[in-house]
């Protein structure tokens, strides 16, 4: 009673809480439970939730009795369950081949060949990333369906046929519009993979007389086996997750994956089928953590086919002689499918009254109405300043929030700050849609005021994308020298004053850069909002869809071609934030 009246003494002052909060053990605790709470609990509740048999109203059954199988048989003898597994595998694995053969082509010819405007294709490249899934998806209904697609339209001109060549509503479309999203994110991982390999094993095969496609399949490929199988492992789990390209493109022709068969037996059908959803997530999480798992044991064995030394090298760049124009074709292939043309159908139709295929009658209805709409219609308006809310406090939360982890991930180095990084990993093994399917479950179990409004959404990606922020922030805490620090406690200064006098200006670019970053994914993902809004706290990502829905296709494309500018803007700003981080490493 002594020491707690102690404590209660100090508290009850300020330099007592001060104090307090400025103790590394203290802060260290606090953090690791806070974020073990946001990671563990939904997942927690999703678990306990699938072994119980539950419905509407008594969504969580605390009891330690009354555990059933039932969702696991259910589920069992759903014969949707084999036809869903069966196309999110196939979707999965044949649009991260279309990523590596976009992405890890213009890779190999950014980074290794002599092909002309390969520098300018590496900046270009970044384009892509902007695009949510959703306006992709839409772009290119427009482009394939088979009534309304420009492409089929195009078709029936040249060839005189009424039959349509290309199925929007397809396998195979989902395939290409999610292979060319996942596209850039395989040329930026493959392409630093290929910088940095020494070429001094190549130079030794062509000196022995070995020719160019030998060295690629005996030298270079086997070489690079641990980024091209990790890479291939994690673009795959990301196929297992994507959620909006199915949605739109899938779900209409009856091709249900792991995503929208979570969000239509939980959002659709009525009553939800809660039991068979608590299976499917949970089965999309293992196999989720399980793929990164061993993406991070193949990226760990990397060091086996190490090849970069102390030793200065320069890249050997390949002539490819008539070939070269053909590789910058390749690329500006790419550009046009990825970025160009599903843009321009978007700019086209942002100008309609109402959607219709080019012609003289279409070009002389233009209007700007559409623009206007965006700023004045109620619900356009009400989805633009949630997502505004929403994307700001999230990505200054998760960034702040970042700081403090890698600070003492990487300066602490204890046992404690390795359970908080590997806390801090759960999430990213979490797919967008599971996730907020586990903040659904665990907020409608108990009365609660945040349920229902935008603070269950800041809560659910702050959770999602607080790993993604601490990439950003590892690489700027390990930049700083420890010395400032050390020189900082021995003034006088606490740990937090040091945090917010030392730590976090040396890393503003790249707090900065994270921020916005976070700020587009946070734009960009549906996937979680799609689970958890209301009308009151609908996001731009769902009154897309909602807008599709209603068949306001120049809405759609107005609202579309704000979010690229914006995106290409932020976009702007946090690469050139990002490249001024190198000067972090000089203090």
């Amino acid at each position: 009673m002594t020491a707690f009246a102690s404590l209660r003494g100090a508290l009850s002052t300020r330099e007592g809480w001060a104090g307090l909060l400025s103790s590394r053990r203290f802060v260290l605790v606090l953090v690791t439970i806070v974020v073990g709470a946001l990671a563990l609990i939904p997942l927690f509740f999703l678990v306990w939730d699938s072994f119980k048999d539950v419905r509407i109203g008594n969504i969580f059954d605390p009891s330690l009795t009354n555990f059933t199988l039932k969702n696991f048989r259910d589920v069992a003898a759903d014969p949707r369950a084999f036809m869903m597994l069966g196309n999110s595998f196939i979707f999965a694995f044949a649009s991260m081949t279309v990523a590596f053969l976009f992405g890890g082509g213009i890779a190999f010819i950014v980074e290794r060949t002599n092909a002309p405007l390969r520098n300018v294709a590496y900046g270009l490249m970044f384009i892509p990333l902007i695009m949510p899934g959703m306006i992709k998806a839409v772009a290119w209904v427009l482009l394939l369906s088979p009534q309304m697609g420009l492409l089929n339209k195009l078709w029936f001109a040249i060839s005189g046929s009424a039959d349509p060549v290309f199925q929007a509503y397809s396998l195979p479309a989902m395939v290409w519009v999610e292979g060319l999203s996942m596209s850039p994110l395989t040329f930026l991982m493959l392409g630093a993979a290929l910088r940095t390999m020494d070429p001094s094993l190549e130079e030794a095969a062509y000196t022995a007389g070995s020719g160019r496609a030998r060295v690629l399949f005996r030298i270079t490929l086997p070489l690079m086996t641990p980024a091209l199988a990790g890479i291939g492992l994690l673009q795959f789990v990301r196929g297992l997750e994507t959620f909006e390209v199915p949605l739109l493109m899938g779900m209409p022709a009856g091709i249900p994956v792991f995503s929208t068969q979570i969000y239509w037996i939980v959002r659709e059908v009525s009553p939800p089928e809660y039991g068979i959803g608590f299976i499917y997530g949970l089965t999309v999480i293992v196999l989720a953590m399980a793929g990164l798992l061993l993406y991070q044991k193949m990226m760990g064995r990397a060091g086996q086919y190490a090849t970069v030394t102390g030793k200065g090298y320069r890249p050997r760049l390949i002539d490819i002689g008539r070939w070269r124009w053909a590789a910058t074709g390749f690329i500006l292939f790419f550009l046009f499918c990825a970025v160009i043309l599903p843009f321009l159908v978007l700019l086209y139709s942002s100008f309609l009254p109402f959607y219709q295929v080019p012609s003289a009658r279409a070009w002389s209805a233009l209007t700007l109405q559409n623009y206007q709409e965006l700023f004045t219609r109620p619900d356009i308006v009400m989805a633009l300043k949630n997502t505004a809310i929403l994307s700001s406090i999230v990505s200054v939360g998760a960034v702040l929030m970042a700081t403090m982890v890698s600070w003492m991930v990487v300066r602490l180095r204890t046992k404690a700050s390795r359970i908080l990084d590997g806390l801090v990993f759960v999430p990213y093994a979490i797919p967008g849609i599971a996730m907020g399917f586990a903040f659904m479950i665990v907020f409608l179990s108990f009365p609660n005021p945040i349920y229902g409004t935008i603070w269950i959404l800041v809560l659910c990606y702050f959770t999602s994308f607080l790993p993604t922020a601490t990439r950003f922030t590892h690489a700027g805490v390990a930049q700083i020298k420890a010395e400032l620090e050390e020189a900082s406690a021995v003034s006088g200064a606490n740990l937090l004053t040091t945090l917010r006098r030392i730590v976090i200006p040396l890393m503003l670019p790249s707090l900065v850069a994270g921020a916005l970053y976070i700020f587009l994914l946070t734009v960009k993902v549906m996937s979680a909002a799609a689970i958890l809004f209301t009308p009151k706290t609908i996001v731009v990502a769902t009154m897309l869809f909602q807008l599709w829905n209603q068949g306001s296709i120049p809405q759609v494309g107005s609202l579309s071609v704000l979010i690229i500018m914006a995106g290409t803007i932020l976009t702007i700003v946090s690469r050139k934030l990002s490249q001024r981080r190198a000067i972090v490493a000089e203090v």
